[in-house]
């Protein structure tokens, strides 16, 4: 099944750690764990000027190695792409839940179970008295 999210965000930040060194990182995952991580880091950066926000989005308590490795994702600028089954990649970077591209909006295909297994549980709560009082 892979990681769990906690492990996920731990790898995420020894990423950050790489970045922090100056390597260029690629990351090719099924993990919607890292695509709410990189959105969240993208919106910080567009809408927060302090890193304060970063710590929190990466799960650090404040510390100089905590402050180095946020800075390192503040600072970073994130690619994302979706390879198609035609072997074509559309870059979908803004991550825009609202975007006309299924691509985009849907992260990939990823959010698209979650999405869909939602749908079903409420029309069914919805049909029953499970959230009646």
């Amino acid at each position: 099944m892979g990681l769990h999210p906690a492990g996920i965000g731990a790898v995420f930040n020894l990423v950050m750690e790489l970045r922090l060194r100056g390597y260029r990182v690629c990351i090719s995952t099924h993990s919607p764990h890292i695509l709410d991580l990189v959105w969240a880091l993208r919106f910080v950066q567009e809408n927060s000027k302090g890193i304060e926000d970063v710590l929190r989005v990466l799960d650090l308590q404040p510390g100089a190695k905590a402050r180095s490795l946020a800075s390192a994702a503040r600072n970073c600028r994130f690619r994302t792409y979706y390879f198609r089954r035609d072997g074509v990649a559309d870059d979908i970077s803004k991550l825009d839940p609202g975007s006309d591209n299924l691509a985009e909006g849907g992260w990939g295909g990823l959010t698209e179970f979650t999405g869909r297994v939602g749908d079903i549980v409420a029309d069914v709560a919805n049909r029953t008295q499970v959230w009646k009082s």
